[in-house]
């Protein structure tokens, strides 16, 4: 979609392993938070003096956790870790700002190159995001 997103893409395959999203945020050497939340905030990211640290809802999935903390991390990378509270469970509006899409750009293409390669080439791109356990919505933002 954009050689920004693509560029940065690569950056981080070429400087991480990427096996889970909490392992990339630790070898970043970002601090990661698991905080009750309320319902509708996944996470968000605070940045003070080149330090951030990611806050996650320890109420939600998992699963869903890992496309948050990618979408946080994301925004460290493209957006100097300015963040709005992710997701408010609809951040698939029809009318996403620009960094909350390029957050969510980046986050898939990380969250996919942590998957088997094989599974994901076998499934459409709307198949994929049940396999993450993540929502269709999300499908939206698979690029390849």
């Amino acid at each position: 979609m954009s050689l920004f997103i693509d560029n940065e893409f690569n950056k981080v395959k070429h400087r991480y392993d990427l096996h889970s999203p909490k392992q990339l945020v630790n070898d970043a050497g970002i601090q990661l938070l698991q905080l009750e939340l309320d319902d509708a905030t996944g996470g968000f990211t605070v940045t003070n003096n080149r330090c951030s640290t990611i806050v996650i809802n320890s109420d939600w999935d998992e699963n869903y956790l890992d496309f948050v903390i990618l979408h946080e991390y994301a925004h460290i990378r493209l957006h100097d870790g300015s963040s709005t509270p992710f997701y408010r469970h609809t951040g698939t509006d029809i009318n996403i700002p620009k960094m909350e899409r390029e957050a969510n750009i980046l986050a898939m293409k990380i969250l996919l190159a942590m998957q088997d390669k094989d599974v994901v080439a076998s499934l459409t791109k709307y198949q994929i995001p049940s396999y993450l356990g993540i929502s269709e919505e999300l499908s939206e933002f698979i690029t390849f």
